[in-house]
């Protein structure tokens, strides 16, 4: 599996990163866990989920997961409780579902609007101040933000402090409306925060049915084309983990007319009925 920095932390992650939110929902909870084994398996080395994911749920299956192998991964995990007590204590109930004693990434959660900007990244009272307190506690090693709603929003909190990581939606369509990939990754290129890209098929809309928009293949290819780290990608069964991990093995940058044109096919651009998570 090829690995790329996670920007000035010093730690290297694989090209294809787990993400937690369909662990949870999946109701064979045996498949979930096999799921993140395989992954581990196959090279992949950054688990990102949160508390939020079925209610702890995606959490606890990849505790059971890593069991024995947690020095190999880097998980990442979120909060956006306030006030800051609030987030501590969710963080204490997540460190008790991986089943371990810190996780590598505690992300400030789905930054909205200025105002929910300035709730979370209160250094006294919000989220910020819970995550730089277990930082100091050794509970937490790096932080991060992450939202999808608004890029000037995020690139606002890339400003605000020296994240080391930020979460971002990272598509083929994100270009033509609201586009985080041209409004906040220049911001956290510039800054040395490391971008971890979410939403790449568009909560797998860019990809589904008859006359999918975009290929598994080219979403991926674009991704990891605009200087992220790493793709999170959620599965529902291990042959669509090892489908993705194939493609991200035999990775090669899209040509810049190939990733132009690829662009000009998501036109027009449906607004939120394709990228629901997006501010309208």
């Amino acid at each position: 599996m090829p690995t790329r920095p996670l920007g000035r932390t010093g730690e290297r992650v694989s090209l294809l990163a787990l993400g937690g939110h369909p662990l949870g929902r999946l109701a064979d909870e045996e498949l979930a866990v096999r799921i993140v084994q395989r992954a581990l398996d196959l090279g992949v080395t950054y688990l990102d989920t949160a508390p939020s994911y079925s209610r702890h749920r995606s959490e606890r299956r990849i505790g059971r997961a890593i069991r024995g192998r947690r020095d190999s991964v880097l998980i990442a995990t979120k909060s956006y409780r306030l006030p800051a007590r609030a987030a501590l204590e969710e963080l204490e109930e997540s460190l008790r579902a991986l089943g371990t004693d810190r996780v590598d990434v505690f992300q400030i959660h789905a930054v909205g609007d200025a105002e929910d900007r300035a709730a979370k990244l209160d250094p006294e009272d919000g989220v910020l101040a819970a995550a730089l307190r277990a930082k100091e506690q050794g509970k937490v090693r790096f932080i991060g933000v992450t939202g999808h709603f608004d890029p000037e929003v995020m690139a606002g909190c890339l400003d605000l402090h020296d994240f080391d990581t930020a979460l971002l939606p990272v598509n083929c369509a994100d270009p033509l409306h609201r586009s985080f990939v041209t409004g906040t990754l220049p911001r956290a290129r510039a800054k040395g925060v490391a971008v971890v890209a979410m939403k790449v098929f568009a909560a797998g809309k860019l990809v589904a049915g008859e006359s999918p928009r975009a290929s598994v293949e080219e979403c991926l290819r674009y991704a990891l084309g605009q200087d992220v780290a790493t793709a999170t990608a959620g599965f529902d069964s291990i042959a669509q983990l090892e489908a993705d991990v194939r493609v991200v093995k035999a990775y090669r940058p899209l040509p810049e007319a190939a990733q132009t044109a690829l662009v000009e096919r998501q036109e027009p651009h449906p607004g939120t009925a394709l990228e629901w998570y997006k501010r309208d």
